[in-house]
């Protein structure tokens, strides 16, 4: 199964289940034939904006809570899976690669210009290469992970 109908069935199981626990997410999806890891169900989570929320008695469980740059978010992952082959992280920069020839890295370094990811000051692109710019190594390297999270070949 495809991240994009995982993650749709994730969606569907906290909508119509009491999830409390991410143990409990990756039963329900084990019994519906999806075999997922905690850090892959703890990616989705994060990549869906789901939180924990409490009801009245106090019993915790997971929601999805509602932005405007949900999809923003989404467009910007499905583009660093289908078009980055490489990231390399040097010093307070990332170096990625993506398709070679396809001028993909300008799309990219919008998207990201876009987002508001706040660990990236600037974004400079050419072809197939695209450099962001942090403001400190700690901010490259978080920058760095959410895109090797999100690589196809990572």
């Amino acid at each position: 199964m495809n991240h994009r109908d995982r993650r749709k069935l994730i969606l569907d199981l906290i909508n119509n289940h009491r999830v409390n626990t991410q143990e409990k997410l990756l039963q329900l999806l084990a019994e519906r034939g999806v075999n997922a890891t905690q850090a892959t169900v703890s990616r989705d989570i994060h990549a869906l904006n789901i939180v924990k929320v409490s009801d009245q008695a106090g019993q915790a469980y997971y929601a999805q809570l509602q932005v405007d740059n949900e999809d923003q978010h989404q467009r910007l992952y499905d583009a660093i899976h289908d078009n980055v082959e490489d990231c390399t992280v040097v010093q307070f920069m990332n170096v990625i690669k993506t398709t070679p020839n396809s001028s993909f890295a300008t799309v990219l370094a919008g998207l990201l210009d876009d987002s508001d990811l706040t660990d990236i000051v600037g974004t400079l692109a050419g072809n197939d290469t695209l450099i962001t710019i942090s403001k400190t190594n700690e901010s490259a390297n978080a920058i760095g992970r959410l895109i090797h999270d999100h690589m196809a070949n990572k």
